[in-house]
């Protein structure tokens, strides 16, 4: 009987950064960084920080496994702790870049026109939802519910590329909106 070779998974278009991952991509982004900035989650000082590194509740990880881990950075020689805290070292720059990660998307300008941005991702789809969260807020649009974005910036060739890629173009809908109405919007 002929056995036929079983295909490895192919990777999988939306993977979660570790840990490791998003310390190194921040630290590379801001430049100095403390541990004590990141936690506790309550105090509002943290809460911009969190926001910073992208630390919602979906990573519930604790302040000793940060810690950990950014000993670990430390122990590789990817990152470095001197008296204004943490910051990333030349190789933690390489390795960031080895992994294809480009810091800072370009955005396209704002133009004026009012955005909303509406869908309806089915549950079993959660983690294409919260990918396409991420990617509205990183484009600098605001959740005025949790389905429903509001922004003021063409979306790039790129994001619908990624929408009929993960097969959303059917759940995603973009409306321009003429005059804001009883919104107040700056």
């Amino acid at each position: 009987m002929k056995r036929h070779k079983v295909k490895p998974k192919s990777e999988p278009l939306i993977r979660r950064p570790s840990i490791a991952t998003l310390i190194l991509k921040k630290l590379g982004e801001i430049g100095y960084g403390t541990v004590d900035a990141f936690f506790p989650a309550k105090y509002p000082e943290a809460r911009v920080w969190r926001e910073i590194l992208g630390l919602d509740k979906s990573h519930g990880f604790s302040k000793q496994t940060f810690h950990s881990t950014l000993q670990r950075l430390q122990r590789q020689k990817l990152v470095a702790k001197n008296t204004k805290g943490w910051h990333i070292t030349d190789l933690g720059k390489k390795f960031i870049h080895k992994v294809n990660y480009n810091p800072r998307p370009v955005l396209p300008p704002e133009d004026g026109v009012i955005r909303l941005i509406i869908f309806d991702i089915p549950e079993r789809d959660r983690k294409k939802r919260l990918w396409l969260r991420i990617e509205l807020a990183s484009y600098g649009y605001e959740m005025l519910q949790k389905s429903v974005w509001l922004g003021r910036r063409p979306m790039p060739q790129v994001f619908f590329e990624a929408l009929e890629a993960l097969g959303l173009r059917g759940f995603v809908h973009i409306v321009s909106i003429g005059r804001a109405g009883t919104l107040n919007i700056s």
